[in-house]
């Protein structure tokens, strides 16, 4: 009892020697030996209550998410049109849905690894403004090749887009409220699959596809709204030790005065943050979470997206619907995701986040084989609607958990390599999907339950390993008050 009494009056101490270097309106704090600027920092973002400022960053982060998923759901509506006026088949086709998916991968590790050296807010700028840009071109396109340049140059800004607005969430929002606001951010992916038919239908026929590629310039307008609002964040300016930027940056999210001082106290002069945040990937405490959500990321994006990048083509295309049933058929799909989006996020907060995704996985599983076995249009619908319900509420609980897989240094990277996998994932699909229908359109479907499969056996595989580190520690502390009671006994 008494050694747990000085355990508590040690703890007590450090948490009251970390606070004091947080103050409200008042004369700048010096930071103790204890607490370093890049801990104090997160402490001071971590103490805010929500206001209009996050609401703002969460509206501009959101905003960009939905044309990125705007941008490849139209693609897959594009598609078909450009098959018939260009006269090119499923392997080819298939070609010019990857590109695009090609070029996130490549953003995604690129614009990943900036953002956590050069900073987020230039670097969300760059993607959202390259996506834009090559989107809007490859409407002009009149070959093959030249849409397929431009489709990998606009997935480039996409892929790059998606760890930025994650790390720029993720550090704005308090801890208490991080979970739910990025899972809710992340249903704008759904929303921008929900908007595509919409968008395929407003515009005018005589327009065509690239009318519809033509839109995919509008989030342009972001980059004006960005640089008048946004700083860079607070704990990226931390870790460079910008103290003046930090401070400033602190105010803006607080909308109230808050000053951090820093002062060189021995190894506090150091940075919290590494020079190679990829490092921190492959370290002894991070590499089986790593191996985990790179299968996680790998498997659901291929079920996912080899599924409703392909669907239009195999439900008009193979099995014969009409193109107004296609249209309804793909704004359920829309509908039926979002739904399991938002029971999914309800759930998240209640259930173990690592069996949620497990439960999710499985069900996509046995609905994508449900789907492929099926030739009566109303269990098509029923099978493909609860596909994309459990597809989507993969979604909504994997981002916020790898997201906080890792610290603050390597967050961006951290899930732009996890993300660099579920993109390969992601253009694999549509070349397995383009292979296999020339032999059976039901196989290619049923090909797409793989993705999800491989989700379900690394989330196995990880819990079984923690289950046994858990129990490690347990056994160890065990000893150890035996150990320690029969010493103090003698």
């Amino acid at each position: 009892m008494a050694r747990r009494r000085q355990v508590d009056l040690v703890r007590r101490l450090l948490e009251q020697n970390a606070s004091a270097a947080i103050d409200a309106p008042g004369p700048a704090q010096s930071l103790g030996p204890t607490a370093s600027f890049c801990e104090s920092v997160q402490a001071a973002v971590d103490s805010l209550p929500l206001n209009g400022r996050h609401g703002l960053v969460f509206a501009l982060c959101g905003a960009g998410l939905f044309f990125e998923s705007l941008n490849l759901q139209v693609m897959s509506f594009v598609a078909p049109m450009i098959a018939r006026e260009w006269h090119i088949g499923a392997t080819l086709l298939g070609t010019v849905l990857s590109a695009a998916i090609m070029g996130m991968i490549v953003g995604t590790y690129l614009f990943g690894a900036i953002a956590d050296r050069s900073g987020r807010r230039l670097t969300f700028q760059l993607t959202v403004g390259i996506f834009s840009v090559l989107t809007a071109l490859s409407g002009a396109s009149t070959a093959l090749w030249q849409l397929a340049l431009a489709r990998f140059g606009a997935g480039v800004g996409i892929g790059g887009s998606i760890p930025v607005e994650t790390a720029v969430l993720a550090e704005f929002t308090p801890v208490r409220w991080r979970g739910r606001v990025m899972a809710i951010w992340a249903m704008a992916l759904p929303l921008g699959a929900f908007a595509a038919p919409f968008s395929v239908s407003l515009v005018p026929a005589s327009l065509g596809w690239r009318g519809l590629l033509f839109l995919g310039g509008l989030p342009a307008a972001l980059l004006f709204v960005l640089r008048r609002t946004i700083p860079e964040t607070p704990q990226y300016l931390a870790s460079k030790q910008r103290v003046a930027e930090t401070n400033r940056a602190l105010q803006w999210i607080a909308r109230r005065p808050m000053t951090i001082a820093y002062r060189h106290v021995g190894s506090q002069a150091r940075p919290t943050f590494p020079v190679n945040p990829e490092g921190v990937l492959f370290d002894p405490a991070h590499r089986r979470s790593t191996a985990m959500s790179w299968m996680i990321y790998f498997g659901s994006f291929f079920g996912y997206y080899g599924f409703v990048l392909w669907l239009p083509t195999l439900l008009g295309t193979y099995l014969g619907l009409e193109r107004p049933q296609v249209l309804h058929f793909m704004l359920g799909l829309a509908l039926a995701g979002l739904l399991g989006r938002i029971v999914v996020l309800v759930m998240a907060d209640r259930a173990d986040r690592r069996r949620l995704i497990m439960l999710c996985a499985a069900s996509a599983v046995i609905a994508l084989v449900g789907f492929a076995m099926q030739t009566q249009y109303a269990l098509m619908l029923a099978w493909g609607y609860a596909a994309a319900f459990f597809l989507e509420g993969i979604f909504s609980v994997v981002i916020p958990f790898v997201a906080e897989l890792y610290p603050a240094s390597a967050r961006a990277s951290g899930v732009g390599w996890a993300g660099g996998m579920g993109r390969i994932g992601m253009a694999l699909a549509p070349l397995a999907v383009g292979l296999l229908v020339q032999l059976d359109v039901r196989v290619a479907i049923g090909s797409l339950a793989l993705g999800p499969l491989l989700s379900v056996i690394a989330t196995c595989v990880e819990q079984r390993v923690a289950g046994r580190r858990r129990s490690g520690r347990i056994i160890s502390r065990v000893v150890y008050r035996l150990t320690y009671s029969e010493s103090a006994a003698r």
